[in-house]
């Protein structure tokens, strides 16, 4: 069962990667006060899925606080940076989206993150495709 489950994320994930033109995609998933990536497609090194990180003031952090989609483009002018996300920086990422993943009540258990290495501008289609796609994720999370 659980890599029936596994594969299907997989698949979610990579099929997102490719219709965005992103280069990662990653689930991260809240333990305690940790947050842990459960899930990716694109990495480039396993040192992803054994990172634990506090959320912080970054990206990622962000979109777990505030419940809300939170993106890095050229196009953005939130101040975020890549060197503040430690995926961004282990991934070098420079362009992503954060969406929030709620499993019950109104706290955010996880966090959705598509990423691109090279600039880039996302699209409003995009950010809606990731938001639907958390949305399908967040049984998983």
């Amino acid at each position: 069962m659980h890599d029936e489950v596994s594969s299907a994320v997989q698949e979610m994930m990579s099929c997102l990667c490719q219709s965005t033109d992103s280069d990662f995609c990653g689930m991260a998933c809240v333990s305690g006060s940790m947050l842990r990536w459960k899930y990716t497609s694109g990495a480039t090194n396993e040192r992803v899925k054994r990172m634990a990180m506090r959320p912080g003031q970054d990206l990622v952090g962000t979109a777990l606080r505030t419940g809300r989609t939170v993106m890095l483009d050229e196009q953005s002018s939130e101040g975020y940076t890549p060197d503040r996300c430690p995926l961004m920086l282990a991934e070098r990422l420079v362009c992503a989206i954060a969406v929030p993943m709620f499993s019950e009540g109104s706290l955010p258990s996880g966090v959705l993150l598509v990423g691109s290495r090279t600039p880039c501008t996302f699209s409003p289609e995009m950010v809606v495709q990731t938001e639907q796609v958390a949305r399908q994720l967040e049984q998983y999370a």
